[in-house]
């Protein structure tokens, strides 16, 4: 581990370009130092107050603020926070918590200390996913959605409100859109924002293709706080053939530039394939980011389902290892980039979040399943009781994943 972390600190040393030039190159909106301390003072202060009004007594205070900070460690892979991001006077330290201050992160707070040192059952749900349409224009050789992609959508914008405002009663402080693509169903992302902003944070998981600027200030009003463009590759061709369709890779970075002029928060969401894990890549597409004003890069690990099905998609334990560096050295060693979100970390040492733990997902018809890759309809939302959905996923599991370490709550 030591001899690829300090691979890739040489590669940073060394400034090479990427592949792609960013047209306005800019700088990610983190902040270290002081300001940082200061953030961090505010955030832990705020906390502790939610705390002694919740649980009454300095004893119990203390020990939940304890528990939190060691689930913390965990999440995060034992890394102790080195920057934030900040974004229209909020500052994040994940893409899986709501930006400080704001009601959506008071709420949050009070979820992690009833994970912590319980109040109460059944309110710790932290945030979902919702797929609010099937219609996608690319033919990407990943998608998990390929067998029921461009069939009709189903629910109402209504509906999708309803489901939204459900999850949101149930605990949920963010509220990712996803399909297909769901800037193509514009409208209903619109509607929920305006249903759950003043709770939630609302993200929407994007190509990029549709992010035109008009899109995102439209997005931005209302009351959105970032999309998460996927861009998988530094290489334009490569990023396009894995999209399936020629200028994506174009389209996406303009799309992340629209995002960035708008105000919303931009993270650049990376699906780590075998071709491209490399540090030279990874050095590249933290510098792209950087130079595109990302506050975020999510690295998710590739998943044997939907159209990757029997595919043997799976990283080495070389290249696990290599994404785990890449994510130590962006965090503590280059105040330059953008933060680094590696769930997988967290995940393999401390179990599944979703699975109806800390997430859930719901798909286009409106059934709920573990996350989206991990398919099989439990019930639908809001037929059924997500208490009583929740434990049915809980009962099911992650194949991916180790069960989730929460003591059987649900």
């Amino acid at each position: 581990m030591a001899r690829i972390e300090a691979e890739l600190m040489a590669r940073g040393a060394a400034s090479r370009a990427p592949a792609f030039e960013a047209p306005h190159p800019g700088r990610a909106p983190v902040v270290t130092g002081l300001r940082k301390s200061m953030i961090r003072l505010g955030l832990w202060g705020r906390l502790a107050r939610r705390s002694l009004e919740l649980y009454g007594s300095p004893g119990k205070t203390l020990s939940a603020l304890r528990a939190v900070a060691s689930t913390r460690r965990k999440v995060a892979g034992g890394l102790p926070p080195r920057k934030y991001v900040v974004s229209r006077g909020r500052a994040f330290f994940s893409l899986h918590a709501p930006g400080y201050p704001s009601r959506a992160f008071d709420r949050y707070a009070e979820l992690e200390l009833n994970r912590a040192v319980p109040l109460r059952p059944g309110t710790d749900l932290q945030f979902a996913f919702i797929a609010i349409t099937r219609r996608c224009g690319l033919q990407c050789v990943h998608c998990s959605e390929w067998e029921t992609l461009r069939q009709p959508d189903v629910l109402s914008v209504k509906d999708l409100c309803e489901i939204a405002e459900r999850l949101r009663a149930a605990g949920a402080v963010q509220i990712l859109l996803t399909g297909g693509e769901p800037l193509l169903r514009l409208d209903a992302a619109e509607a929920i924002c305006r249903t759950v902003h003043e709770d939630c944070d609302v993200w929407a998981l994007t190509s990029g293709v549709p992010l035109t600027a008009e899109v995102a200030r439209r997005f931005r009003d209302a009351g959105a706080t970032g999309v998460r463009v996927s861009l998988d590759h530094v290489d334009p061709a490569k990023h396009d053939r894995f999209r399936g369709v020629p200028g994506t890779f174009a389209r996406a970075v303009a799309g992340a530039q629209s995002a960035r002029e708008a105000g919303l928060l931009v993270a650049l969401e990376l699906t780590a394939t075998r071709d491209f894990v490399t540090p030279d890549n990874l050095e590249r597409y933290a510098t792209l980011a950087r130079d595109l004003g990302a506050g975020f890069i999510e690295v998710l690990d590739p998943r044997s389902v939907g159209r990757w099905t029997g595919e043997a998609v799976a990283l080495p334990p070389e290249q696990i290892a290599l994404l785990e560096a890449f994510d130590r050295t962006m965090n503590l060693e280059r105040p330059d980039m953008p933060l680094v979100d590696y769930p997988g970390i967290g995940q393999r040492r401390d179990g599944c979040w979703g699975a109806g733990d800390r997430y859930l997902f719901v798909d286009a018809a409106g059934s709920v399943h573990a996350c989206p890759f991990c398919h099989g309809e439990v019930g639908r939302c809001p037929d059924e009781s997500l208490r009583t959905l929740r434990g049915r996923l809980r009962a099911q599991g992650c194949q991916a994943y180790p069960r989730a370490r929460t003591d059987g709550r649900i």
